[in-house]
């Protein structure tokens, strides 16, 4: 990329090729790069590259994973409630119900609630 297009490959780049990679179950090599990505001193890594970690891991079953890229992307991120709802779907899989707790109880302890979702339409005469 930096030799065909002098282009410095960023953060978004490289989320895009973790998601690829998790969409392609290549858990291993996905986290590799992430894990590759977050001890570079340029710390050219985002949330959304844990994010999409996450997610293959529910999708793919791998507690342990998901259970760290939770714990990282909560690092960077102690407010997305996204995490919590995707690691709690987790647990609710394999009916790991006192974890489930557990989450419930950080996200009252920091404040955090899930917006319930919706929607509208807009009907014209």
């Amino acid at each position: 990329m930096v030799l065909d297009f002098r282009l410095e490959p960023g953060p978004e780049h490289y989320s895009c090729v973790v998601d690829l990679l998790c969409r392609a179950g290549e858990l291993d090599g996905a986290w590799k790069m992430v894990n590759e990505m977050t001890t570079k001193e340029n710390g050219s890594y985002s949330v959304s590259m844990w994010g999409a970690l996450l997610n293959a891991c529910n999708e793919f079953g791998n507690v342990e994973l998901d259970k760290l890229a939770a714990r990282k992307a909560l690092e960077m991120d102690p407010h997305n409630v996204g995490i919590y709802v995707l690691l709690s779907n987790m647990y609710a899989k394999f009916s790991m119900w006192d974890e489930i707790e557990q989450l419930r109880e950080m996200m009252k302890e920091n404040g955090l609630k899930k917006d319930v979702g919706s929607s509208w339409i807009e009907i014209t005469s």
